[in-house]
């Protein structure tokens, strides 16, 4: 079930560049979901990292039993280190990597983030339910194209079936760190970009709505996707969400030589 190429850290050096983009996935998934943006803002001239974070890319004892706070612990002592490397850090977040990120900025300087599909609220769908069971359930062999993002994406192993109603607490605690990011949106004093999926079958669209109303500097509108899912990207959207995150550096970057 594991696609060991997609649950290992990589990234993608830019010789001189001071400017990195640190990708952090959301629960169950995986750094390789994004090679994609990963490649096209490398394009860009873009230092890009994708991380995986504690409790995923193996068992499924080791997801269960691992601390939430270690995924954010995780994340601001990753940041720390890229700050001995470069001046500019961008933090692209899917999903709870988004709230990870938002919360890495109160402690640490952070020029921008980007939210993709995260979430405030979370939903229980049909469509959810149904795409689950068919990434669990369904033969390697079935080539359909969301299966397999989904599948490829899925970030632990479940070998282990019987620890699944052990995983349970750690997806509840997404909703968790969810509220505690609500009470601090305002405390942000981070650019933020807010992409969301109209299509996502996790995350609630009215998310986006409350980021957008709450954090102080939110840059323009929410840019809503009609195509894609909450992992699974419309190949087109897919480029439009790399030039919104170069347009966003790029107005950061000239705003700064402003000052």
């Amino acid at each position: 079930m594991l696609n060991t190429n997609n649950h290992v850290a990589f990234t993608l050096e830019t010789s001189n560049s001071d400017t990195i983009i640190l990708c952090i996935h959301g629960v169950l998934g995986s750094p390789g979901q994004f090679k994609d943006f990963a490649n096209k803002l490398n394009e860009h001239n873009f230092s890009v990292k994708s991380i995986l974070l504690p409790g995923h890319g193996s068992k499924g004892k080791e997801f269960a039993f691992i601390k939430p706070d270690n995924w954010q612990t995780f994340v601001n002592e990753e940041v720390a280190r890229l700050k001995k490397k470069y001046q500019q850090i961008y933090l692209f977040g899917h999903s709870l990597g988004g709230l990870l990120a938002l919360n890495t900025s109160l402690t640490q300087s952070i020029n921008g983030i980007i939210l993709l599909n995260t979430p405030i609220y979370t939903r229980i769908t049909w469509r959810q339910i149904s795409l689950s069971l068919r990434v669990l359930l369904s033969s390697k062999n079935n080539n359909d194209p969301v299966l397999q993002i989904y599948r490829d994406s899925f970030g632990v192993n479940i070998n282990d079936w019987w620890t699944l109603p052990f995983w349970i607490p750690r997806l509840l605690d997404v909703q968790r760190i969810g509220q505690k990011t609500l009470k601090i949106l305002d405390e942000i004093n981070t650019p933020v970009l807010i992409i969301q999926s109209l299509q996502d079958e996790t995350v609630n669209p009215k998310s986006a709505e409350i980021f957008h109303q709450q954090l102080i500097h939110h840059q323009g509108s929410i840019h809503y996707l009609i195509k894609s899912m909450h992992a699974y990207f419309d190949l087109q959207e897919t480029q439009n969400i790399v030039d919104q995150i170069n347009r966003f550096i790029h107005e950061i970057l000239f705003k700064s030589h402003l000052k």
